[in-house]
């Protein structure tokens, strides 16, 4: 019963149970292929692939171009500061000279700079720069020291001719001085010197006094006896310089070119020329000789040939004035006699003299320049040394057949001061300078 009953129960329901066989097969089915899909796609994660190459074409960069706009800086100009110096009269026939005082710029306007030596060259400038017979310098504060004694206009040195050529070469680089250039000339003898009071623009007004106050220096129109030469032949105009120029380690207050060059240091010039044919008497006594072989007889004799000497310059000078020639210069009492008498004795030295040395004169003057400098007021100004620098530059004048080589002396004040040194000999040299300077 049992056994029919349970084969009656699935013949009755048949078709139910083939479902549920095909539900459970495809159930199976599905089962079978999620699980070979997820093998098959981490198998797929494990493997590697190779990218082929591909060619791309490459592009050239340009260079990236702004442009910039580049603004100078505007440089304010410094603010130059006019201090009016009212001069003094220095004769009724000439008439004040007012001295602009520029201050504030080493170096005066437009030229102004480096100072000699140094200056204000920091501030871009170019100190003015001038040349004399081939020693050139630069300042903006110039004095020259001209030489007017005797031995200036010897025979052997060009004469009187030779002495108006050099002065006519000082008026004219004068002239080509620019108007920002303070100057000053100062002309000095035996006996002294004499110079503007200070020191003017190098304007034409007054580079025009200085000319007609040199015309007459020394001039050709001397009498056929005359003697009369130096500081004393200069037109109105100037003033004789007085004072005692005694600094440390000088004993005594120094003479011929030194004395000048102490007022140029005292006015705080940066350039100095000095055009001199010597070194000269710079020297001090320290006592007496004894025993000087000189009796009455030989001081007769010895005035007797000054009388006669005299004569025959005079005879001399006519005889030169017959050809148009200047007249001959003797350089004193002493040279007079020896020229025409050679053999004459002459008098000797009653006096123990001792020379001042090179290094003696340059702390001379620096002491002086110093000095000067406080005097004005100058210190704050100046600031350091560098700008406080100065060249002394010397034009030797000798003879055409001077054969002593350069003076050693002269040599050495100028190359410790940072100055030149330089030797014009005789007429010709001269002449010559004066031709290519005005070639050029």
């Amino acid at each position: 019963m049992g056994t029919y009953t349970k084969k009656r129960f699935f013949a009755k329901h048949a078709k139910s149970s083939a479902a549920l066989v095909s539900v459970g097969i495809h159930a199976l089915l599905i089962v079978i292929a999620l699980s070979f899909v997820a093998v098959t796609v981490i198998n797929k994660e494990e493997q590697k692939f190779e990218a082929k190459p591909v060619s791309r074409p490459k592009m050239q960069l340009k260079k990236l171009q702004v442009p910039v706009n580049i603004k100078k800086k505007k440089v304010q100009k410094p603010k130059l500061r006019k201090r009016i110096v009212v001069m003094p009269k220095l004769n009724q026939q000439m008439p004040d000279i007012k001295m602009p005082e520029i201050t504030g710029v080493k170096g005066g306007l437009g030229n102004a700079g480096g100072d000699g030596l140094g200056g204000a060259g920091d501030l871009g400038f170019t100190m003015p720069e001038m040349e004399l017979f081939g020693v050139k310098s630069r300042g903006e504060k110039v004095f020259i020291i001209l030489d007017s004694s005797n031995y200036m206009m010897v025979d052997q040195m060009g004469g009187i001719r030779a002495y108006e050529i050099i002065k006519s070469e000082l008026i004219r680089i004068l002239g080509e001085l620019n108007s920002t250039v303070i100057f000053n000339v100062a002309v000095y003898s035996h006996g002294g010197f004499t110079a503007f009071p200070e020191m003017v623009p190098a304007t034409p007004a007054n580079v025009a006094k200085v000319d007609a106050w040199l015309k007459p220096l020394n001039a050709v129109k001397q009498d056929a006896g005359s003697t009369k030469y130096g500081t004393g032949t200069l037109a109105p105009g100037g003033t004789r310089i007085e004072g005692d120029f005694k600094v440390d380690p000088l004993k005594t207050s120094p003479g011929e070119w030194a004395q000048p060059t102490m007022l140029a240091m005292k006015e705080q010039a940066d350039a100095i020329f000095v055009l001199s044919c010597r070194w000269g008497h710079l020297l001090y006594e320290t006592g007496e000789v004894k025993n000087a072989n000189w009796d009455e007889d030989d001081k007769r004799e010895y005035e007797d040939n000054i009388k006669k000497a005299r004569q025959k310059l005079v005879e001399e000078n006519k005889r030169r004035a017959a050809k148009g020639e200047p007249p001959r210069v003797l350089v004193s009492t002493r040279s007079l006699v020896r020229a025409y008498f050679p053999n004459a004795k002459l008098p000797p030295d009653t006096k123990v003299r001792v020379s001042y040395t090179p290094d003696e004169m340059v702390e001379a003057f620096g002491n002086m320049r110093k000095q000067g400098k406080d005097e004005k007021g100058l210190n704050q100004r100046l600031g350091d040394k560098k700008k406080d620098q100065f060249s002394l530059n010397i034009i030797h004048f000798v003879s055409d057949d001077y054969d002593s080589g350069k003076d050693q002396k002269f040599t050495h004040v100028a190359k410790r001061t940072r100055g030149e040194y330089k030797q014009v000999k005789g007429l010709s040299a001269i002449q010559s300078y004066v031709s290519s300077s005005g070639d050029e």
